[in-house]
């Protein structure tokens, strides 16, 4: 039986046997007897619309399996055409990307091994060792040119008696003649530009 239909029943057993509504019990019978054919048939009217609701998604679910067999239809083998092609264009298009892309061999500073930084992490200004996960800097050998011509102009010079070789800023040099800051012997150099 439906909840309408019992809310009724149960209607008419409360106006059929005569409950009086003039006392406190008859009064709370009574509303709650109206209060329960009010609830049947809110519960019903959501019952209906959720099986409305569940017959569009299962309509909804058709029509998706129809689309999904039209645009990728299956070969033979089970798999779809069309995203076998999309598979190779992709693989195609990263490798090529790949080859296209400048990539620079840089040891990590702390443990040594080989890294390669891209033409990307020279923008960012920083690399990443696959080997143990250390970020480190990294800039170009040119990108530096710019703040030396703010700075003062260094020269390396190398001791004739001990062969080490020491780096002095142009106005040490033309102050007097260095001496080499390892065996105290003057540095006898000539400036020549290249």
């Amino acid at each position: 039986m439906e909840l309408n239909k019992k809310a009724a029943y149960l209607q008419g057993l409360v106006d059929g046997l005569g409950i009086d509504d003039t006392t406190k019990e008859g009064k709370i019978i009574k509303a709650m007897s109206a209060l329960l054919g009010e609830m049947a048939e809110v519960i019903e009217s959501v019952d209906e619309d959720l099986s409305r609701a569940y017959d569009q998604i299962n309509d909804l679910n058709d029509e998706l399996e129809d689309l999904e067999a039209d645009l990728y239809e299956e070969d033979e083998d089970g798999e779809s055409e069309d995203a076998e092609d999309e598979d190779t264009d992709d693989d195609d298009a990263k490798d090529d990307d790949i080859a296209s892309e400048p990539f620079y061999e840089v040891a990590c500073p702390n443990c040594g091994v080989t890294v390669y930084v891209s033409e990307d992490d020279l923008d960012a200004g920083e690399a990443n060792c696959a080997h143990c996960g250390v970020t480190f800097e990294v800039a170009l050998e040119g990108d530096g040119e710019d703040d030396a011509e703010d700075g003062p102009v260094q020269y390396e010079v190398t001791c004739p008696e001990c062969g080490t070789t020491s780096v002095f800023e142009e106005d040490e040099l033309l102050d007097g003649a260095p001496k080499c800051p390892n065996c105290g012997k003057p540095l006898d150099f000539e400036v020549t530009e290249e």
